[in-house]
């Protein structure tokens, strides 16, 4: 590995990030007047460790395994979604130009996560169906899945498991009690403005 003292720390701000996740989706089902001050601080924060992310890849070139290895790519990816959208295309095109010379030197699992997070940024489609959203209810639904009749198709170009709809492998059911409603009875739909804006910020 090429860098090893910036993979410790891309993986030290991946820590502090899921942290603040975590905190934060247990405010969203529990306490959403905590929720409301933790986005705020939630939001500065994921600035500044992107920021941050985003000089070590200035410094580094490439985020490829040889530079930073699997852990520090897999920060980067995960750091990437919790961004804006400025940053996170620039971290999605630096994923997509390794991938492109170098497909065995990229996180490339991490692509699909990167790219549906945009889109639904963006108010279109995704395309892999790797998002989920909440409404107001605080119901799970899968926003709208470009040519979802091959969605697991593409998947499996990036070497990920399939979409056995409407069950997400992610998490088992028997893992969420906290969810209001389990996933397999959400269904895909086109977010509301409202449910877009929430997702942004």
């Amino acid at each position: 590995m090429n860098y090893p003292e910036y993979s410790a720390e891309l993986a030290d701000l991946l820590l502090a990030d899921q942290d603040e996740k975590k905190k934060l989706g247990e405010a969203f089902f529990h306490d959403p007047d905590k929720m409301q001050t933790l986005q705020k601080t939630t939001r500065t924060n994921a600035e500044l460790r992107v920021n941050r992310a985003l000089e070590i890849l200035d410094a580094i070139g490439e985020p490829s395994i040889s530079n930073i290895g699997l852990e520090g790519t897999q920060a980067l990816s995960v750091l990437a979604v919790h961004t804006s959208i400025d940053n996170l295309k620039k971290l999605l095109v630096s994923f997509m130009k390794v991938y492109e010379h170098q497909r065995d030197e990229c996180y490339f699992q991490a692509i699909p996560s990167m790219t549906d997070r945009l889109l639904i940024l963006e108010g279109k489609p995704q395309r892999f169906g790797t998002q989920w959203m909440f409404d107001a209810n605080k119901y799970p639904f899968l926003p709208t899945v470009e040519d979802f009749e091959h969605v697991n198709e593409r998947r499996a170009e990036y070497q990920i498991e399939p979409l056995r709809w409407p069950k997400s492998l992610a998490i088992p059911e028997s893992e969420q009690p906290w969810l209001k409603q389990p996933l397999s009875k959400a269904i895909i739909r086109q977010p509301t403005k409202t449910e877009l804006a929430d997702f942004r910020s």
